[in-house]
């Protein structure tokens, strides 16, 4: 597919209790492979999972196409530590918008929060975060039938696009 056109989209931050009923919205028109790729597992009550994260106030990062919002990323932690998860919706996948989005989140998690590490787990199977982790000097490390990401100021490679 082809590249999402950089022009006409915006990295924002959204908030857990303002935006909350979006970003639950924007859950709920995800197929059940995406949200499997996001949750590494299948679900029945997206909603109720989702409003449970939302409730311990994620640092929460969206991609919006003009109004619509297309991609969301969250982290979580404290003292310098922080866990990722992001997801695109279906019909934007495969054209840089998560690549965009990990970039925008290893930059104000590093440069802005004082991280330190920053963890993602995915499953064995999603080649484009495997692909994107190595992009940005992610050290990937198999756990069961998942993958550990690690980012580090010594290995992280923030870069243009």
């Amino acid at each position: 597919m082809p590249s999402a056109d950089v022009e006409e989209l915006s990295m924002v931050q959204l908030d857990p209790v303002r935006d909350g009923e979006e970003v639950i919205e924007f859950y709920r028109s995800l197929s059940r492979q995406s949200i499997k790729s996001r949750f590494m597992c299948m679900m029945s009550d997206v909603e109720g999972c989702v409003r449970s994260l939302l409730a311990s106030r994620p640092i929460i990062y969206g991609v919006r196409r003009g109004g619509e919002l297309i991609a969301v990323g969250e982290a979580y932690g404290k003292g310098g530590v922080y866990e990722i998860a992001l997801v695109v919706k279906d019909k934007h996948q495969g054209r840089g918008i998560g690549k965009m989005l990990v970039g925008f989140m290893l930059s104000d998690l590093f440069n802005n929060r004082g991280a330190t590490r920053v963890y993602a787990y995915m499953s064995i199977d999603n080649i484009r975060m495997v692909r994107i982790s190595r992009y940005y000097g992610g050290r990937i490390m198999t756990d069961g039938d998942t993958y550990k990401v690690v980012f580090d100021p010594v290995n992280l490679r923030l870069r243009r696009n």
